[in-house]
């Protein structure tokens, strides 16, 4: 994952705010050692997204004291949901699988995690891998509905 840390604390700081961040420092870490274990284990990529999930909405509690409010860097004052946590954390797991060689076995996990969910997997498949047109269609719309284009 070298090179990837720099992704994982630009992607913290931006949807949980300097603020947070600076109280809960350990966390772009806890995330990129979860990944980089990742690499050398043989856990799927739901079990992942749970740990990354659980990391983040663990920091997110206790550097909020538990109120999940936490100060942009526009100044705005936010409650974090549970489904923008689990959104993060799925996001923070693309940059694991964004490097990976585009092989048949990365394909497979990816379609068997897009079907758990995972719109992070969704938009990797449609940008690295090809598929007929219905099919990319349907992840697109998928997307698209979802508000999960980007």
């Amino acid at each position: 994952m070298a090179g990837k840390f720099d992704q994982i604390e630009a992607m913290l700081r931006m949807a949980l705010g300097s603020e947070l961040l600076s109280r809960c420092g350990d966390l772009p870490y806890t995330v990129n050692q979860s990944l980089v274990r990742f690499m050398r284990t043989g856990a799927t990529l739901p079990e992942l997204l749970r740990q990354i999930d659980s990391a983040v909405f663990n920091a997110v509690y206790t550097g909020t004291g538990g109120t999940m409010v936490v100060t942009l860097a526009n100044g705005r004052r936010v409650r974090l949901t549970s489904a923008f946590i689990s959104d993060l954390a799925d996001r923070l797991l693309a940059i694991a699988y964004s490097s990976l060689p585009a092989s048949p076995g990365v394909q497979d996990a990816l379609y068997d995690f897009s079907r758990e969910g995972s719109f992070a997997a969704m938009r990797e498949l449609v940008r690295r891998f090809p598929m007929d047109g219905e099919e990319r269609a349907y992840y697109l719309q998928v997307l698209r509905e979802n508000g999960q284009e980007k």
